[in-house]
């Protein structure tokens, strides 16, 4: 009898160790507009950087805007332009902009102003936007999505 109770909890335990948990992808409100991307700089049809990472991401007060960033910690560690900065969005139309918002970056509170951003399709990011430190020129940023959802279809 022993090894029969033996037997029965090493194949429970077998049986409970072997499942996989089954995961399901949630995503977060803000996608498709929010993301991992690779964008590069144009001013007037030139390419004025290296390709440079950047995020977009849902900002915690609603879902009305959200947050832009090149992963700028201090002035000087930009990816391109050392900068984070909420932005309004429209999930339908899948765009974003901003009037005049402030730089988040500690120490560099230069404006910034952001129109005609605009998600294309799934994996296609691009903006135009206006740095308070240099407010001549227009930089167009576009690029495409680094990090992929291939099970993500429109609606």
């Amino acid at each position: 009898m022993r090894i029969f109770k033996l037997l029965i909890v090493s194949f429970v335990a077998v049986a409970f160790f072997s499942c996989e948990p089954t995961y399901v992808k949630e995503y977060s409100w803000a996608y498709p507009v929010a993301g991992d991307w690779t964008l590069t700089a144009y001013v007037d049809g030139t390419a004025v950087s290296n390709p440079f990472e950047f995020k977009t991401y849902n900002s915690s007060f609603g879902k009305d805007s959200v947050w832009i960033d090149d992963y700028a910690t201090t002035s000087s560690n930009g990816h391109f332009w050392s900068f984070k900065t909420k932005v309004a969005v429209d999930m339908t139309a899948k765009t974003f902009s901003t009037v005049g918002s402030t730089n988040r970056i500690t120490g560099y509170p230069i404006k910034i102003i952001v129109s005609n951003g605009k998600v294309i399709g799934t994996d296609s990011i691009t903006m135009d936007v206006i740095y308070g430190d240099d407010p001549t020129t227009t930089y167009q940023l576009a690029g495409h999505r680094t990090t992929s959802y291939e099970e993500y279809t429109q609606q």
